[in-house]
């Protein structure tokens, strides 16, 4: 009887206001837990960020992300505005993915515009509200985003009409995770009990019992993923550039931007017979602001991943995460920024090591790590990849290189294929 009550208690709170304050009434330790959490400090992502465009000893959270400069000089000056207005779009009080603006109903309420109704456990489909597009999340169905341009949106009905474009973007529909198959959601894995390291649950947690013909001493050192994961999402090379000139039509194909409201807001000024001013919304503080921020990715592969030495001692898959060129063009034209690659010397670029979810039964096969062509083109990665930043992780030695192409692996690989 007394749940029954408080459970009324709870649900009349909910119904009568949208301040989270009121839920920890019930709930003041998990609050607690949440005002530290990855989720709503968005401390690594905005660190890695800001570093990576050559700001030194950052320390901020999304709470005390300062107002960028209103003098742009150099690439560092316009990198808090990018994540203000272009990256942080998905935040737990962001309008965006939030509209109650009660911090606790951003992961527990199944409505978006609602704030009468809770879950204990977050539906997989409130987590790929934000974790969708080029990141981990909706690679777990299968799904891989479509290049910007207009040229990449498919038809596929009769009528000729482009399919829905959930979270702001198309995508080609490639194998699933194993996982999703079997009808495990995100929380499933991503759950309490795994403690501070919820958001890396192991898979020995579920398969103890794994056969050591198929884990040879030569692969002690591989994680479950960069052999199980069947393809994983590498964008490279982010092309950003803010425009605070009403410049519109000549990024008539590119009106898809990975953002509702600004696609929006270019189709409207498309229309227009009078072109309003380039504004876009400023993610943390809701106001509208001069500039528009466009990007475009040079190129997007799901094939010849990359490995390398975690910190860990594992080896693992890496991918490119900021990798950018950045271009500036003030209100009167002048080219501030103009497709600027480097800070200090330095490519703006970070790799991170990633652990795709498109895991499968059948891990890859040997040629694909073997005769990895990103691996062993010493050109491309001496010249085009790793001269930014690898974080917490190195690049495979010569010897471990030598290895994988040795003369004791053609053997056993020439082995199993006359079987």
């Amino acid at each position: 009887m007394r749940n029954i009550i408080k459970l009324i208690i709870l649900s009349t709170i909910l119904l009568t206001t949208t301040d989270a304050n009121e839920c920890t009434k019930c709930h003041i330790n998990k609050m607690q837990q949440c005002k530290t959490n990855v989720h709503f400090t968005l401390k690594k992502a905005i660190n890695t960020t800001r570093k990576t465009f050559g700001i030194k000893d950052s320390n901020v959270t999304l709470q005390t992300l300062p107002k960028p400069p209103k003098t742009v000089k150099k690439p560092k000056d316009l990198v808090d505005d990018i994540l203000r207005r272009k990256c942080l779009r998905c935040h737990l009080t962001s309008q965006t993915v939030n509209p109650t603006k009660n911090l606790c109903l951003a992961c527990h309420n199944p409505h978006s515009n609602k704030a009468d109704s809770f879950k204990a456990k977050p539906s997989q489909e409130k987590c790929l509200k934000c974790h969708n597009g080029e990141f981990i999340g909706t690679d777990y169905l299968g799904k891989f985003p479509h290049d910007y341009d207009k040229s990449y949106r498919s038809p596929i009905d009769k009528d000729g009409f482009y399919p829905n474009a959930k979270d702001g973007i198309d995508y080609h529909f490639l194998a699933q995770d194993i996982h999703h198959q079997k009808g495990l959601t995100c929380i499933s894995c991503h759950n309490k009990e795994g403690g501070k390291n919820w958001l890396k649950p192991k898979c020995t947690s579920c398969h103890q019992s794994l056969s050591p013909n198929n884990h040879k001493s030569d692969h002690s050192r591989l994680s479950c993923t960069s052999c199980h994961a069947s393809w994983m999402v590498n964008s490279y090379n982010l092309n950003i550039f803010r425009d605070d000139t009403p410049s519109y039509r000549q990024w008539r194909r590119l009106t898809m931007q990975f953002d509702p409201k600004l696609e929006q807001f270019l189709v409207n000024a498309l229309k227009a017979k009078t072109p309003p001013p380039p504004k876009m919304v400023d993610y943390l503080d809701n106001i509208e602001k001069r500039g528009i921020w466009y990007s475009g990715w040079k190129f997007k592969r799901w094939e010849n991943f990359l490995l390398v030495n975690s910190k860990d001692g594992k080896i693992e898959l890496a991918k490119p995460m900021f990798q950018y060129k950045i271009s500036y063009k003030d209100s009167n034209s002048t080219m501030v920024l103009d497709n600027i690659s480097q800070v200090n010397g330095k490519k703006i670029e970070a790799f991170l090591v990633k652990h795709p979810h498109t895991i499968t039964k059948k891990p890859k096969s040997c040629e694909q790590c073997h005769n990895n062509p990103t691996l062993f083109d010493k050109t491309q990665i001496n010249k085009t990849l790793f001269q930014g930043k690898l974080i917490d992780a190195t690049v495979l030695t010569k010897e471990q290189l030598e290895k994988m192409q040795s003369r004791k692996y053609k053997q056993e690989r020439a082995k199993t294929l006359l079987k």
